[in-house]
């Protein structure tokens, strides 16, 4: 019993042992959230070369390296201008230099480029990759690449950087939840009312949003019979997710939430759930003729 005791008491305690701050150079500190989101990268990339190795990617190698340049700088730029357009509009309105600047000039400290939005990201991503696929051609002499089998295979990567994404964000000592009584919750330090359980939320997304639905995606992808239907089925699996963990994770507080119920997240998640099923509904009759022919084969 007193090991079991300690054990749940260092859980609940972790977060009070953590340290946001990853490295620190004089005025210039490197966040764990940025060394995560660097690392999720860095996997998913070595990942989407072992693919392209087995010729089970859309390109060749050397094109993965140009793609993941153009997803990186798309999730980053689209996520940040994203989380200042959605949850910050006023400073993005007044000042919107601000939201790339990581110097505050007036106060003159380092603040870094911090914020970041998963639907922005999402946008981000998705103007890349078309821009991408589009320009092969003209500016890189590649064969045409087709935007559907692309996006089916970033969507296939994107669990894995999300899941560095929200350890990120656990370690950074936000995103944290609502108060439990739970066991499993954790005492989040600075956070008021001091001393009270919260759920780890981001440890919540991190399974949901990272695991589980790479998982889902493995066992789903050589089985859908077009191109974009795991991309669809990817916006469904992570709009679910994200708008049940939601109801664990505390609302932004400049935001509250809407009708007293949802948050803006769930709202996105919705939107995004019901555009996949709609892009799902008009793939499958662009690919009709696709869909007969494999249950043909099938027979």
């Amino acid at each position: 019993m007193n090991t079991m005791g300690g054990l749940i008491s260092w859980w609940q305690n972790l977060p009070a042992t953590l340290d946001p701050i990853a490295f620190q150079f004089g005025f210039f500190a490197i966040y764990w959230y940025a060394v995560f989101f660097l690392a999720g990268f860095f996997v998913a990339l070595l990942f989407a070369l072992w693919l392209a190795r087995r010729g089970d990617a859309p390109c060749s190698t050397e094109c993965i390296f140009d793609l993941f340049i153009f997803i990186f700088f798309g999730a980053l730029l689209g996520g940040h201008i994203g989380y200042a357009l959605f949850y910050n509009g006023e400073v993005f309105w007044q000042a919107p230099l601000k939201i790339l600047l990581p110097y505050d000039f007036e106060r003159g400290v380092w603040v870094g480029i911090s914020g970041m939005s998963y639907y922005g990201g999402l946008m981000g991503v998705a103007l890349v990759l078309y821009w991408f696929t589009r320009s092969q051609r003209k500016y890189f002499q590649r064969t045409t690449l087709a935007f559907w089998e692309v996006a089916d295979f970033a969507v296939f990567l994107a669990p894995i950087t999300t899941f560095f994404g929200r350890l990120g964000n656990f370690f950074n000592l936000e995103l944290y939840g609502r108060i439990t009584e739970r066991g499993w919750g954790m005492v989040f330090p600075a956070v008021a009312p001091l001393g009270t359980l919260r759920h780890p939320s981001a440890l919540y997304e991190a399974f949901l949003e990272g695991a589980v639905i790479f998982i889902l995606l493995l066992f789903l992808r050589k089985k859908l019979p077009f191109s974009g239907a795991l991309t669809c089925a990817y916006l469904a699996f992570y709009s679910l997710a994200r708008f049940c963990v939601e109801f664990f994770r505390e609302p932004d507080p400049q935001l509250g939430l809407f009708w007293g119920i949802f948050t803006l997240s769930q709202i996105f998640a919705f939107v995004v759930f019901c555009l996949a099923g709609g892009i799902f509904v008009w793939l499958k009759r662009e690919n009709r003729a696709t869909i007969i022919s494999s249950a043909e084969t099938l027979c």
